[in-house]
């Protein structure tokens, strides 16, 4: 079983989608700590041509794990938030799905877990590229260590004879500890694609809430096939 091991993002860009697609079965990371100012509690959107962040208030002393962040309720953050990504889907083909994902964030109650609501958006999204993939948090795991060692123990207490990793991780993973546990190792490269957007030059790597909006359906699920798997 192939499995690949990423936080939970908030409304996730479509590199994220198509490593999941990609995946037979998604691990959930939310038992490391939270890393502020980072895309656990924002994420960018196309809007007047410029990238914008729509950000979720939370309060994550440090070292608190990402399944332990909670979300807190600042002036004017939900009207924010709702106006950004309205104005974001404004007049686009899929400006009538906005609906669907303000109704996540609105009921996402103060206090409420920030993982949660990332996880309702992301299988939000995921449906709407017709991805099919089981998830489980780590946090439901009997797996301990850190960075290399935490994703061993993570891929023996699935079952897993396959980990896709990022790019970033040929820089830190040691493949002969993997091959000891008969675990191989794929390297996943995504090739951004791109498609229509409002100005001359595109900008990739939004959240895949800006390709929704633009694109039908049935467009969607192609850009998640472009991309590479390696050995090293």
């Amino acid at each position: 079983m192939r499995v690949t091991i990423h936080q939970p993002e908030h409304l996730p860009w479509l590199g994220l989608l198509a490593k999941v697609a990609a995946s037979e079965l998604w691990i959930v990371l939310d038992s490391v700590p939270y890393r502020k100012n980072y895309f656990q509690n924002r994420n960018r959107v196309l809007l007047g041509g410029r990238p914008t962040w729509v950000t979720v208030p939370v309060t994550a002393p440090f070292g608190t794990p990402i399944g332990d962040v909670r979300i807190c309720e600042v002036p004017s953050w939900r009207r924010r938030y709702r106006g950004r990504l309205s104005q974001a889907m404004f007049g686009m083909p899929g400006a009538h799905k906005v609906d669907d994902l303000l109704s996540s964030v609105d009921s996402a109650a103060p206090g409420s877990s920030l993982a949660d609501l990332n996880l309702n958006l992301s299988d939000w999204l995921l449906a709407q590229f017709d991805v099919k993939v089981p998830r489980i948090r780590s946090s439901e795991l009997d797996a301990a260590g850190t960075k290399g060692e935490l994703i061993i123990n993570l891929c023996r207490a699935v079952g897993a004879d396959e980990y896709l990793a990022g790019p970033s991780g040929r820089d830190y993973l040691d493949l002969e500890a993997f091959a000891r546990q008969g675990i191989k190792v794929s390297f996943f490269d995504f090739d951004h694609p791109t498609y229509p957007q409002d100005g001359d030059t595109f900008v990739p790597c939004l959240s895949a809430v800006d390709a929704c909006a633009r694109l039908a359906p049935e467009e969607l699920p192609p850009l998640l096939s472009g991309y590479r798997l390696g050995a090293s």
